[in-house]
């Protein structure tokens, strides 16, 4: 099942980021990148501390879930835990935007960037506890579950922005439809999650999160905080208009990012669980068929992606979000490389080297800041939104580098040579079309530009066969993702089960 189960998360994703980036288009286009970007800065605020909300307790909910502790004294003894964060998370982020703007007198752009902060918290919260069901979803691997009101609520959200602008309203209205959706779902998430046990709090068992727990909130810290503070960074030091071109750019170039998350989801656990079976081989091999599928089928599209960028931006977002351009080629092979991270962090945590995942993660934070500060500064290299995309490439690229070096030392079955041919083959891939289609006065044509995506993927995947790089084996894995009638089996299988 954990090809229906990554098929289903893979394809989720996708479509979620598909209808995302489908409104996002509209709400660009009649709102404009000030609007985008108020709404991307109130919710990058409140989500920079996000780690509070979590402290590390829901990697070692998954934890203990998946190595088949009893569930309901789990299930107990995490809610009280997690609403306990959640409470402080809250109670923080009011605390530090009161202190910001009545003690430092820090001021905002505007008003409305103050009422969007406070509706998002109200929305975040919330989301936060929802967690108490979905992390145990994660637990036992029910992609179906952890999927399904995800999609409800994306779709609902990104159908209430379209009629918001559509109406007029602007910034603080995107925000409350967000808050809206985000209400609307928790009835879903209960029906999935009430037939699950319960029993009292434990405090033998709390002391065990509290043990895993405590190198993981240095992992979410670095890791929430570097997935926010770019957009932050550029507020206080551009405006809300550039926020809004790196949103665009990072919204259609980083639908990947949401496949990274769930990959994480999905492989931790199972890591997890075959740690402690000591079946080592069962890794390795999991993580080689991932790497090979995403290689071999996600890179030509992302490489193909950061190619068209220009036309992209300009047919769906217009010629005004033209700065948009140059983000979303770095971000889209940014997220490319964040996804190939994934299992070789998993692989450190689920083997339960915590604190050593804490310590890459906390060295990755120091690496991004100090990028992004110099990238991002008027006063220095004044890139603005490009030098934010360029910090989180550059971040990505480091961090899963320290990744792949302690989990060959930790696991030294695992094989990280084999990516090395796959990666040069992309750069090569990518200088050679890059250059055809910036410099072929042809392509200048709307259809030898249609021609020449066709012409993209019979070249690569032609060498590809002569390399001897792809199998029949390869061509049936990605036809299964197609196979509706195995995907409606699991999902129904998955969401009658206890």
């Amino acid at each position: 099942m954990l090809a229906q189960k990554l098929i289903l998360s893979y394809g989720s994703k996708i479509l979620i980021q598909l209808i995302q980036i489908a409104a996002s288009i509209v709400v660009a286009r009649v709102a404009g990148p000030t609007v985008l970007g108020t709404v991307a800065f109130g919710l990058a605020y409140v989500s920079m501390f996000m780690f509070i909300a979590d402290l590390g307790i829901g990697t070692a909910h998954i934890k203990l879930v998946s190595e088949g502790k009893d569930l309901g004294k789990c299930i107990s003894t995490y809610t009280v835990l997690k609403s306990i964060t959640v409470g402080l998370f809250f109670l923080i982020v009011l605390g530090i935007f009161l202190f910001q703007k009545y003690v430092f007198h820090i001021k905002f752009e505007s008003q409305t960037h103050e009422y969007v902060i406070l509706i998002m918290l109200i929305s975040i919260t919330i989301q936060q506890l929802l967690f108490i069901p979905k992390t145990t979803f994660a637990g036992r691997t029910e992609q179906a579950k952890q999927d399904i009101p995800d999609f409800i609520r994306t779709l609902v959200y990104q159908v209430l922005r379209i009629i918001i602008v559509l109406l007029g309203y602007r910034a603080v209205a995107l925000a409350l439809g967000n808050l809206v959706s985000t209400i609307l779902v928790i009835p879903i998430i209960f029906f999935l999650f009430k037939d699950y046990p319960h029993s009292g709090f434990d405090k033998d068992l709390a002391k065990e999160y509290f043990k895993i727990a405590l190198p993981i909130m240095f992992i979410g810290m670095s890791t929430k905080v570097i997935a926010y503070l770019d957009k932050v960074i550029l507020q206080f030091f551009t405006c809300s208009e550039q926020v809004g071109y790196y949103t665009a750019g990072y919204r259609i170039g980083g639908f990947i990012l949401m496949i990274a998350g769930s990959v994480g989801l999905l492989f931790f656990p199972l890591f997890s669980k075959a740690v402690a079976n000591g079946d080592f081989q069962y890794i390795k091999d999991k993580i080689n068929k991932f790497e090979r599928f995403s290689f071999l089928f996600i890179m030509p599209v992302v490489i193909l992606l950061a190619i068209y960028s220009g036309a992209i931006v300009k047919v769906i977002l217009g010629h005004q979000y033209i700065p948009s351009i140059n983000i979303m080629s770095i971000i889209i092979i940014a997220m490319f490389f964040m996804v190939l991270n994934m299992p070789y962090g998993n692989v450190i945590t689920g083997m339960g080297y915590f604190k050593l995942a804490a310590i890459i993660n906390l060295i990755n934070f120091g690496f991004f800041i100090i990028v992004i500060l110099l990238l991002v500064n008027p006063e220095i290299f004044n890139l603005g939104a490009t030098g934010a995309a360029l910090t989180v490439l550059l971040s990505n690229l480091f961090v899963g580098t320290l990744y792949r070096i302690f989990a060959k030392k930790k696991c030294p079955i695992l094989s990280i040579k084999k990516g090395i041919k796959f990666f040069l083959y992309g750069i090569i891939n990518f200088v050679v079309f890059y250059y055809l289609y910036h410099n072929l006065s042809i392509l200048r044509d709307v259809r030898i530009k249609i021609v020449f995506i066709f012409v993209y993927f019979a070249i690569t995947y032609f060498s590809f066969y002569l390399l001897k790089w792809i199998n029949k084996e390869d061509w049936e894995n990605l036809l299964a993702l197609v196979d509706v009638k195995s995907m409606g089996r699991y999902i129904k299988g998955e969401i009658g089960k206890k």
